[in-house]
């Protein structure tokens, strides 16, 4: 996957600041999203948001 693609528009939030948050520990949407900010704002990324996440952990 490339890390400079946008996963969140409102936050300016790319998959590698996500795979980041979820190598350093964070293991939901949610925690992910108290350390991006992705998935705050509009919510429209907030059901992508849980797919990268299972994604990534299983890495």
């Amino acid at each position: 996957m490339n890390d400079q693609k946008i996963a969140c528009n409102c936050h300016n939030v790319t998959y590698g600041k996500i795979r980041e948050a979820v190598k350093n520990g964070a293991k939901t949407a949610e925690e992910v999203a108290k350390v991006t900010g992705a998935g705050t704002a509009c919510g429209k990324c907030k059901e992508f948001l849980e797919y990268l996440v299972r994604d990534f952990a299983e890495e």
